[in-house]
């Protein structure tokens, strides 16, 4: 089985197996969209803030803006994993556009798939391997393009059938809170204003307030503040970056400002969390599948 590794892949696309044990609690970053079959075993996830869990005969869907990173698992979870680059998911994206399905796929990444579903879905997977091992490069791209629209076109007409999808309207505040994370997870470094997020959604920062702590009892501010601290503690601890060039890289004021808004969080200084976390063998600047 192959274990991945710590690195960044800004291109490409590839199939494989892992247990996801190598990245600890670290988030785990997506170059484009990562599609998971999990074999064995369970897992509790978390994926946008929200606690789940990811057990045998489970496929989740997840994506660049996603914040994923595996909390605890079995000694038995195993996973096989398709991970597509972005140029080869963004067609995919595009082409279908039914909004009430990306709104669910944002809602519930997670999918239980009957046995008819779930053989369909192994042979979906043994296609994405042959084409990412063997397709000649020049059909490569467009075969994986095909095949991931396939998919979501196929999940797209599952839900529809279902009525867990296209045919349900999802919520105004359901949506509201689906554009807040992506936005949080797009513009995080740069800005960590409430107010900056509720002006590009329109609303008010206290209608803003009320649709976090309804949904998570937690603040825009907290939500705003537990990426960001999840984003040091990467760097940190899979990066020889200084605690100087991780302010810079976030826009923070200064370093000492940046030193006391981890510790407030935490309860360590950048320093102290950074020699308290079990070295990595790689040197890579992030922790991206």
């Amino acid at each position: 089985m192959e274990r991945l590794q710590f690195g960044i892949i800004a291109d490409g696309s590839r199939t494989g197996q892992t247990d996801f044990k190598a990245y600890g609690n670290n988030r785990i970053g997506i170059s484009g969209c990562m599609v998971l079959l999990v074999d064995s075993g369970c897992a509790i996830i978390s994926v946008g803030f929200r606690r789940r869990v990811l057990r045998r005969g489970m496929m989740a869907v997840l994506f660049y803006d996603d914040t994923f990173w595996i909390e605890r698992s079995s000694r038995a979870f195993r996973c096989r994993y398709v991970v597509l680059a972005d140029d080869n998911v963004q067609e995919a994206i595009y082409k279908l556009t039914s909004p009430y399905f990306w709104d669910s796929l944002s809602e519930n990444p997670l999918f239980l798939p009957n046995n008819g579903q779930w053989e369909l879905l192994e042979g979906w997977y043994r296609q994405m391997e042959w084409i990412c091992r063997n397709s000649a490069d020049e059909y490569t791209d467009q075969l994986l393009r095909n095949n991931i629209y396939n998919l979501f076109m196929a999940m797209d007409g599952e839900m529809t059938q279902n009525g867990m999808g296209s045919s349900k309207a999802i919520s105004r505040s359901r949506t509201l809170i689906i554009r807040f994370l992506k936005l949080v997870a797009q513009h995080f470094r740069t800005t960590r204003e409430v107010s900056f997020y509720a002006e590009q959604l329109c609303i008010t920062t206290t209608y803003l307030y009320k649709l976090t702590h309804r949904r998570w009892n937690l603040s825009p501010k907290e939500l705003i503040d537990k990426q960001t601290i999840c984003e040091i503690k990467t760097l940190l601890s899979s990066t020889d970056m200084s605690v100087k060039e991780i302010a810079a890289m976030l826009h923070f004021e200064d370093t000492p400002y940046m030193c006391r808004y981890f510790r407030q969080r935490t309860g360590l200084s950048p320093t102290e969390y950074r020699n308290n976390t079990c070295p990595h063998p790689s040197g890579q600047s992030a922790i991206f599948i």
